[in-house]
């Protein structure tokens, strides 16, 4: 009989150790946005103004590790004769591991500074769509609110 907990620990050694050399590269790449230069556009001069645009710049990600093992299938009379074949030979249980991440950044324009000879002023972005879904959605919740309070009366009568 094989061992297969010292295979197991090798593998999880070697799994993580790939994770860790792939992380750093990949959350320079995610933080990358949240660069000065990200949020503040180039100044654009126009006569005495100066204009410089702003943004709200996100960012995230996620990683996960996992490694899983069971024991080997019984053979069934169903399987074709490759299924034999296929099967690790004098181990125990079978199983797999992996890695993954991912992330990424989004950025939407919020103000624009204006300087001028009369001081600076900011004046806000409204993003027309994000309040129309913000007032649909507010809207279908209120009408679901009041189609179960109508519901919740009639079944009280």
């Amino acid at each position: 009989m094989t061992d297969t907990r010292d295979a197991s620990l090798s593998e999880t050694v070697s799994l993580i150790d790939s994770a860790g050399e792939q992380v750093p590269k990949t959350l320079e790449k995610i933080f990358a946005a949240a660069q000065s230069g990200a949020v503040f556009g180039q100044p654009v001069e126009s006569g005495s103004y100066t204009l410089i645009t702003a943004a709200e710049v996100t960012s995230g990600g996620g990683f996960g590790v996992g490694m899983g093992r069971g024991p080997v299938p019984k053979s069934d009379a169903k399987q074709s004769p490759s299924a034999e074949v296929a099967r690790p030979a004098g181990r125990q249980s079978i199983g797999g591991s992996g890695f993954g991440g991912g992330g990424g950044s989004m950025g939407r324009p919020v103000a624009i500074i204006a300087i001028g000879p009369n001081g600076v002023t900011v004046r806000p972005v409204v993003d027309v769509t994000k309040v129309a879904l913000a007032a649909l959605t507010a809207a279908a919740a209120m009408l679901g609110l009041q189609r179960a309070m109508r519901r919740a009366r009639k079944g009280k009568s």
